[in-house]
Order: structure tokens, then sequence, then C-alpha cells
């Protein structure tokens, strides 16, 4: 209820308003209201342009936002799905503070993990085709656009059930196959690929073969990015 009640002000002030992940955290997921002031939709090129132009004190990479897919690529609901999540839900305003009273609930006696919040919140909102972004002139786009928000899905759905070790061996026996999985679904996905590759980077000091193994996979799945290329030739480096 403190979601819809906060969504719905945001409708209110913003019809055009749609929602992204700010975090792939399970545990501290963040969800972001956005909009453009003139309702319009967002433009690749102009997202780009901004990633690469904008001065800010730390840069968007370092909160997974590094490219036009990632900030695009994050969005979970457009105007349509807010609208009906919001349903008739009262807007919290300042003289209807609902937000105030509800919210500390969740906190001090909360009825789930954040992580089931997350994925049923998620099963609940969706982005139609012709909603938040124009067409851009690459006519491959769309359908990249629309592999990553499936990787980022199937990401979250994997990170359930995972339990953290500080055994890499242990760790990648949980997530090696399925993280690849995600990136043969969108090698666009970074928040797959780097895990894999800080993994390998662990493993290549007690088992140098298997994360070579390791980072032939990301190259072969991910070409584009230059990292896994470039641990493969400190390996072999290594080993002369």
């Amino acid at each position: 209820p403190t979601l819809r009640s906060i969504v719905r002000a945001f409708v209110t002030v913003y019809p055009g308003a749609m929602a992204m992940l700010a975090t792939h955290s399970l545990d501290t997921p963040v969800l972001g209201l956005v909009a453009r002031q003139d309702g319009g939709r967002f433009d690749l090129g102009q997202v780009h342009a901004r990633l690469r132009s904008a001065a800010l004190p730390t840069p968007a990479a370092e909160f997974g936002l590094g490219d036009e897919f990632a900030v695009l690529g994050s969005l979970v609901a457009g105007p349509r799905a807010l609208a009906r999540f919001a349903g008739a839900a009262a807007a919290n305003t300042d003289d209807h503070p609902v937000v105030a009273y509800r919210a500390p609930r969740i906190t001090y006696a909360p009825d789930s993990l954040p992580r089931d919040r997350l994925v049923a919140l998620l099963g609940e909102l969706s982005v139609d085709a012709d909603e938040g972004v124009v067409a851009p002139a690459d006519a491959s786009w769309p359908n990249r656009l629309a592999a990553y928000r499936l990787a980022r899905d199937r990401f979250i759905a994997l990170g359930r059930g995972v339990q953290p070790s500080a055994d890499v061996r242990q760790m990648l026996a949980q997530v090696r196959e399925p993280l690849l999985s995600v990136l043969r679904t969108s090698p666009d996905f970074r928040p797959a690929y780097d895990p894999l590759l800080r993994m390998a980077a662990a493993l290549a000091r007690i088992d140098a073969p298997a994360a070579q193994a390791l980072l032939s996979d990301l190259v072969q799945l991910q070409p584009a990015r230059p990292e896994a290329a470039q641990a493969l030739r400190a390996l072999a480096a290594a080993a002369r």
C-alpha cells in the first residue's frame, strides 16, 4: 500500500512516468520513478550522450549504469502499468502523509523478505513495446533491449537461491552455468558478466586452467568486452 500511494502521487504530476530498478541488489532493492518534464519518451542517442558528458561526482558505471542498455534496460514499468499499479490508492501528499505512517511497519515488523517483495512487484509491472523509448534507427536495438530486460529478470530470479560463500569454487558451482545462461540471453547484460570475471580472477590463484576455461566462455559470449580477453593474455604470460 505504501508504494502504491507513492506511485499515485508521482503519476498524478507526471502521467507519463516510468519505473526503473536503480540497483540489482536483492537485499536492498531500489525502485526509481522517472519522467521527462515534457512528457516525452527517452531517446537512445540522448541517453548515450548524457552518459558520456555528464560530470558526476561518481561515474554512472559504478552504479551499474555504464551504458544506454543499463539505463533503459532497467525500466520495469511503463505509464500504463504504473497507472494500473497505483489503482485507487490514496496519493501521498503533504496534508495526507500516508507513507510516514505506514512505511516503518515494513522495517520493524516485516512480513516478507525484500527479495521476495521485489520479485512479486516485478510480476505486477511491465513495459509495453511502444512505451518510454523512441524507436532508434538501428532495427536490431528493440530486440536487444527486450533480451536485456529478460536477462535482468532471470538474473534476479537466479539470485534468490544463491547462498554466499567465501570459497570461489563453491560460488561457481552455484552460479557459473546460470550466469552464462543469462549472458546467452543477452550478451549486453553486464551484471552477469562482471561477477564471473571477478570470480575468474580469484580462481586463477588456485586453479589457472579452470579460470582459463571460464574466461574463454566469457570471450565467446561477449567478444565486445575486452576484460576477459585481457585476463586470458595475463594468465598466459604468467604461465611462461
